[in-house]
């Protein structure tokens, strides 16, 4: 067993939960387009709004347009962060592979 199988195994962890999470956003973009052309900005934030407080109490729709835009915030947050570590660890893992070849 190679001696960075636990790091390999972690890289491949983290990009498929990234693959996972750009599926996500992909969707989410591929639904707010019709919402963009038609609208504009205004009608993206209108369609977003119309999704949250879908299925919700009127005296909640504050609250579930405000999660919404956070839940939103953090998936991308969470991406951007994933992406990071995926490069620092495609990094850390060439240069032990060089370090290895040359010995």
């Amino acid at each position: 067993m190679k001696p960075n199988w636990t790091l390999r195994q972690v890289l491949a962890i983290l990009r498929g939960i990234a693959l996972m999470l750009v599926l996500f956003w992909a969707l989410i973009l591929l639904q707010l387009v019709p919402a963009l052309v038609h609208g504009g900005l205004s009608g993206v934030r209108d369609h977003i709004a119309r999704v949250a407080i879908a299925g919700v109490p009127q005296e909640h729709w504050d609250i579930a347009v405000t999660r919404m835009y956070v839940a939103l915030g953090v998936t991308l947050v969470f991406g951007c962060v994933l992406f990071l570590v995926q490069r620092y660890l495609g990094r850390k893992l060439a240069s032990h592979s060089g370090a290895s070849d040359r010995t």
